[in-house]
């Protein structure tokens, strides 16, 4: 987690302030700044340290300690498995939130971060889907609006023309949407 309002740096970033190349740095430096500050994302393999603490540890003064985070924030983020932990699913799964827009989240340094306000209101929202997920579901719940509508006589019965016509589909793909559609909107 990096708590809100708590910037965070990679060792790349520590080593260029400390103006020694990266692989010296970590040959050098690196082990005694791993002794004494904690990364914010244990396990990660990009380490972000907290910048307050390294401040502190560059400069030679007594580390500052790491926010305890019994007050969880609303702007805290989360990583993808403390994300998994909150909402109870795989991480896995939250990554398909993510490339489904259930989630979006943002990318620092290379590592995709949830706010907890984000990550709570997917918990809250259940398993429920909002929606049609791919253009031709989208396509098909239309499609089959438009049967709803023709039934409650406020448009013309709807035929594959009109279908094909609208999307711009091959006959065949008409014919097969506005089968589904029927049978989505229960009027086989």
């Amino acid at each position: 987690m990096i708590p809100q309002g708590r910037p965070v740096k990679t060792e790349a970033e520590i080593a260029e302030i400390a103006g020694i190349p990266l692989t010296t740095w970590r040959r050098r430096e690196a082990p005694a700044l791993r002794r004494r500050i904690q990364p914010v994302n244990p396990g990660d393999r990009l380490r972000l340290y907290d910048a307050a603490q390294v401040t502190a540890h560059l400069e030679g003064r007594p580390i500052p300690p790491a926010p305890s985070g019994d007050e969880p924030h609303p702007d805290d983020l989360l990583n993808t498995d403390e994300a998994a932990t909150l909402l109870g699913v795989e991480s896995g799964t939250v990554r398909s939130y993510a490339t489904e827009g259930y989630l979006t989240g943002t990318e620092i340094h290379g590592t995709r971060w949830y706010t907890r306000r984000e990550v709570e209101a997917r918990a809250a929202a259940g398993d429920q889907r909002h929606g049609p997920r791919t253009a031709t579901e989208r396509r098909t719940a239309e499609v089959a609006q438009w049967l709803a509508d023709a039934a409650a006589g406020t448009r013309p019965a709807v035929t594959a023309a009109d279908v094909q016509t609208h999307y711009g589909l091959a006959e065949r793909a008409a014919r097969q949407t506005l089968a589904k559609a029927r049978k989505y909107a229960g009027t086989n």
